[in-house]
């Protein structure tokens, strides 16, 4: 074998290897745990963030009960309303990690504006609103978390959300792919914005 095929052999071999590891990736379910102890901003991100999630779970609820969407369109809601039980279990347990209790539904009154889920039209600008606001809480996150791997959760998560967000601008302005940069949000924006849904 001369240099020239052992070269393209081994980057190509090379390049499966690390395809087939994106690959296992792409279905890794597994959010890495903080690696250290938590600062009390990251135990209040965390915290905001359970919120966000169980806004996010009960807006999925409704939308899908409300069967204002077509087959195709409540299939992906239903994709998303699992992916948002997993990011509230995955930052759930790392307040449990911490030695403390995080919220729960019952610990809130969630509340939608009026005809949010009447039509598919009112759904998807709901959810574009929603989404957008979770995808900026998340990158925000990655800014202001201290613990390594409590970033690295936070940005998979704002990469799951933007998926999310991709489907509603598409149902309410045929626009699934959205802006270059999505613009990061403090954790007081996040707070009012929560404000406006929780009580």
């Amino acid at each position: 074998m001369d240099r020239a095929s052992f070269l393209t052999t081994g980057v190509k071999g090379g390049a499966v290897v690390a395809l087939g590891g994106m690959a296992a990736g792409l279905l890794a379910t597994e959010a890495p745990a903080a690696s250290a102890a938590l600062s009390d901003l990251d135990l209040a991100i965390a915290r905001q963030a359970v919120a966000a999630e169980i806004l996010a779970i009960e807006f999925y609820n409704q939308a899908i009960a409300s069967k204002q969407l077509g087959n195709g369109e409540a299939k992906y809601l239903k994709r998303a309303q699992f992916n948002e039980q997993e990011h509230l279990k995955a930052v759930s347990d790392v307040i449990t990690a911490a030695g403390q209790t995080p919220s729960t539904s019952d610990d809130f009154t969630i509340t939608f504006p009026k005809n949010s889920f009447a039509t598919a039209g009112s759904i998807a600008k709901l959810g574009t609103t929603l989404e957008t606001a979770f995808v900026g809480a998340y990158l925000g996150a990655v800014d202001g978390l201290g613990d390594a791997g409590l970033k690295t959760t936070a940005a998979r998560i704002a990469a799951n959300e933007s998926q999310h967000l991709s489907v509603f601008s598409d149902l309410s302005a045929n626009r699934p792919v959205g802006v270059s940069f999505p613009e990061p949000l403090s954790f007081e924006t996040v707070s009012d914005f929560l404000d406006d849904y929780l009580s």
